[in-house]
């Protein structure tokens, strides 16, 4: 058995998240589209063997990223697998039939032609003797193809806009003539070779009258082809894994391995490369691509799911003899040690305030509930940065927080590790890891999926605002603080450098969470500035 995939398409309706990735890549829940349609055909009723259906995708927007994706995370069918390159995926003589087209050498039996932005939870089941649709019961149909039956059989195939009619077609088809199929294809493509609307459903109008067409209703039927369908589908499928949405990342979980997606191929390569001095700390890594790498999924919690006193204590002691250790013979010197540090912490900064400024959403409220703070400059200005960036470096992290460390048999193995410090893939600094630590004490992703921030605007210049933290880790504090002194660490320091990661993320969150990221970041900045003496 074939099954065509076609995933040459761009994906325009979906707005900003296929302009950095293919339709077929786009997450839904814990995993991406192509892995629900993949499901389709392990559960496939008559087919038993997964590995013995053969699956030809196209090719075209971003193409060379689902052949990466599937690449890794189905070995097992490397030699199942045919990928079409369509020269044509867009602008003028681009079509789905035109993309279809292209594939007519590889069939040459039966086969299932699925759309990849359709998947369904429902088994498949059906008799191969007969051609058949795949159908869904749905009132509001302008933007689908639709049919009408009789008995078990479609009697009308119609084009878009039809108000009559009896169920949507959702781009799901088993094609017993395909001969048939292919001689018609051809026939209207050839008939106009701009026919940019052509699809597969203008082929089973004319087949309609040379032979018939069974159907089978679908159940559970799931349609990601624009931004309001996707965003219904989001809220169906919860995530197991809490993952943040970004735009040029993503991330899908299998049974035994986690592949994750940088639209940026330096940012992959460069947390390959650190594999090498995390070491035994972080999950197996199983193969990368240029932009996508698998690693092993550990099956256990992160910390931020974890509540047990003393834990972050541990962590901290655990960090200190297993992750921030420093190599005599790879010590860097003093001179480039703060000056990558000076890069990190003030060059990036100055450059994320301008990207913060340029949104004219965003605030540069002097006045912050109730205390005059000052702008942005004149807080930087009170900052000693070239004294902030004495430090010496060590083995790093680059976002040491709760939800990127996992309890695994009492050891803690650390994901979603930076890809560099200031560029350095050796070496960071380890009070940005304890500034990422205690900023996810105060701040973490259920802040944000819950909205449980607040900033108000008093007065042009004036702002009140609020954060709710959780209660126990923010009871956790004490443990951190301790374990500063303890160490004869800088409590301070690590103070104004928790404070310039909330100015930093502003500008890469939307609004209103920028403006609030940006002036609770700078509230904290004053308040830290007071001690200022002390580091």
């Amino acid at each position: 058995m074939k099954v065509l995939i076609t995933t040459s398409g761009i994906g325009s309706r979906l707005g900003d998240i296929t302009n950095y990735t293919n339709k077929a890549l786009v997450k839904i829940g814990d995993k991406f589209v192509i892995d629900y349609i993949f499901d389709t055909y392990k559960n496939f009723d008559t087919y038993k063997n997964f590995e013995n259906i053969e699956f030809i995708i196209t090719l075209g927007h971003k193409g060379d990223f689902v052949k990466q994706y599937l690449t890794l995370a189905y070995p097992n069918l490397k030699n199942k697998i045919k990928f079409v390159n369509i020269d044509l995926y867009k602008g003028k003589g681009s079509s789905l039939g035109y993309s279809l087209l292209q594939t007519s050498k590889f069939i040459n039996e039966p086969f299932i032609f699925h759309c990849c932005d359709t998947f369904i939870l429902d088994k498949l089941n059906f008799n191969f003797n007969e051609n058949t649709l795949f159908l869904y019961k749905k009132d509001n149909a302008a933007q689908y193809s639709t049919v009408n039956v009789v008995d078990n059989n479609i009697k009308k195939i119609n084009n878009k806009g039809e108000k009559i009619f009896d169920f949507i077609y959702i781009g799901l088809s088993y094609i017993k003539d395909y001969e048939l199929f292919w001689n018609y294809l051809k026939q209207i493509y050839e008939k106009n070779i701009y026919f940019h609307q052509l699809s597969d459903i203008h082929v089973y109008m004319i087949m309609l009258k040379a032979t018939k067409f069974k159907f089978k209703v679908i159940d559970e039927y799931f349609d990601i082809g624009n931004q309001n369908d996707y965003n219904i589908v989001l809220k169906h499928f919860k995530q197991n894994y809490n993952v943040l949405f970004k735009l040029k990342e993503s991330i899908s979980f299998h049974d035994d391995k986690v592949i994750k997606f940088f639209y940026d191929k330096t940012i992959n390569k460069k947390r390959i490369k650190r594999t090498k001095y995390l070491g035994d700390n972080i999950p197996k890594i199983y193969g990368y691509t240029d932009n996508f790498h698998s690693m092993e999924l550990i099956k256990s919690k992160p910390l931020s799911e974890i509540y047990k006193n003393g834990l972050i204590n541990k962590l901290l002691n655990w960090a200190y003899k297993k992750l921030w250790i420093q190599n005599e013979s790879e010590k860097l010197s003093q001179n480039y040690s703060s000056e990558l540090c000076y890069n990190f912490y003030y060059n990036k900064t100055i450059k994320r305030i301008e990207m913060f400024v340029k949104n004219q959403l965003n605030n540069d409220y002097n006045i912050i509930n109730g205390e005059y703070v000052g702008s942005i400059k004149e807080l930087l200005k009170n900052i000693d940065f070239v004294k902030l960036s004495n430090s010496e470096l060590t083995v790093f992290h680059g976002d040491f927080i709760l939800d990127n460390i996992l309890l695994n048999n009492d050891n803690f193995i650390l994901i979603d590790w930076r890809q560099d410090f200031g560029g350095d893939i050796k070496k960071g600094d380890k009070y940005y890891d304890l500034a990422k630590l205690r900023h996810n004490i105060y701040f973490n992703h259920e802040n944000i999926l819950n909205n449980l921030f607040f900033i108000k605007q008093i007065k042009p210049n004036e702002c009140i605002l609020d954060l709710k933290c959780n209660f126990f880790l923010i009871n956790q504090l004490l443990e951190f603080n301790n374990f500063i002194k303890e160490n004869k660490l800088n409590l301070n320091k690590v103070k104004i450098l928790t404070a310039l990661i909330w100015i930093n993320m502003a500008p890469l969150h939307e609004y209103p969470l920028s403006n609030f990221l940006f002036n609770f970041g700078k509230y904290n900045l004053y308040l830290a500035n007071k001690n200022v003496d002390k580091y």
